[in-house]
């Protein structure tokens, strides 16, 4: 209390309140008792279906990330995302279901080339689109002037191991 009023602290720094687990707690109730003194609706916490996949193979989204050589972020924003590509929903599911082959995933350009015209079939446009990225991007990744990101790589490195819909073709 100060001067008769009463003064929050708003901020919840993790040093003031031993922590950053304790930190959290406290600035989750400090929301929910002033939407409840201010008669404030919170909105409800609306699981994706990929998301409520991984809980239910019981992964966090570090470990999916970790499987797929990408950070948890990336992971968290594919859970949020409505018009996620093929390529990566496939990937995600597999991980989650514990089908991604697992081995190397260091491909030259070359093979990055060999893989999409070779095995998929893809031009640089089908490519494109089936992992939602831009056209001048496969070429780049093809030259060797930029790499591939992770999960591309993990993708492209599966495929190579003669997986095909995430199922081994003998």
């Amino acid at each position: 209390v100060k001067q008769e009023q009463f003064v929050a602290d708003r901020h919840f720094r993790d040093l003031a309140y031993g922590g950053r687990t304790r930190a959290m707690m406290a600035a989750r109730c400090y929301r929910d008792d002033m939407a409840k003194e201010h008669g404030i609706q919170l909105p409800a916490l609306v699981k994706s279906p990929l998301a409520e996949e991984r809980q239910s193979a019981r992964l966090t989204q570090a470990a999916v990330a970790m499987m797929l050589g990408v950070s948890p972020g990336l992971i968290a924003k594919w859970e949020r995302e409505d018009n996620l590509s093929a390529a990566a929903r496939s990937l995600y599911q597999a991980a989650v279901a514990g089908t991604v082959p697992t081995g190397p995933t260091l491909l030259a350009e070359h093979d990055v080339r060999r893989i999409r015209a070779d095995i998929l079939c893809w031009t640089h446009s089908q490519r494109a689109d089936a992992l939602g990225c831009s056209y001048a991007a496969i070429g780049y990744w093809e030259r060797g002037q930029r790499r591939a990101p992770g999960w591309v790589l993990v993708y492209l490195n599966a495929v190579n191991e003669g997986w095909v819909g995430w199922r081994r073709v003998e």
